[in-house]
């Protein structure tokens, strides 16, 4: 018997995820600066989560073991993309961990790996070029 594997709900993710993806595609340094510290998620957990209190976003990630979970700190009546963002990325590693958020094969920019097994290697830009959709 053929055992499925689950797939995690990344559009609940959505739209902060989206966000999230749009602003590493652009080469936003904070959230890039929190995956340059990757493999050391404890490191970029530190960096995520002071990305979140300064734009003003509530939830803060916080180690469970070998997993991650969101916790709510405060609540803020206005936040804005970076905030939208960084709260995508965080919920994005309690869904998926650390290893969901990768670096571009060919060029090195950050992505978020939406695929069910986890083997997207390339950035949209150049996942477009080897799959020759233009």
């Amino acid at each position: 018997m053929r055992k499925h594997a689950i797939m995690p709900p990344f559009r609940a993710l959505d739209p902060e995820l989206g966000v999230a993806e749009r602003l590493l595609r652009q080469g936003n340094p904070e959230l890039s600066g929190i995956v340059a510290l990757l493999p050391d998620e404890r490191a970029a957990a530190r960096r995520l989560n002071a990305v979140l209190a300064g734009a003003g976003a509530r939830p803060r990630l916080v180690g469970a073991g070998s997993a991650w979970r969101i916790v709510y700190v405060t609540s803020s009546p206005e936040t804005g993309e970076l905030a939208t963002a960084a709260a995508g990325l965080a919920e994005l590693v309690t869904v998926g961990g650390w290893r969901r958020v990768k670096r571009c094969s060919t060029c090195a920019r950050p992505f978020c790996d939406r695929t069910s097994g986890c083997t997207r290697r390339w950035c949209s830009e150049h996942r477009r070029a080897s799959s020759g959709v233009h």
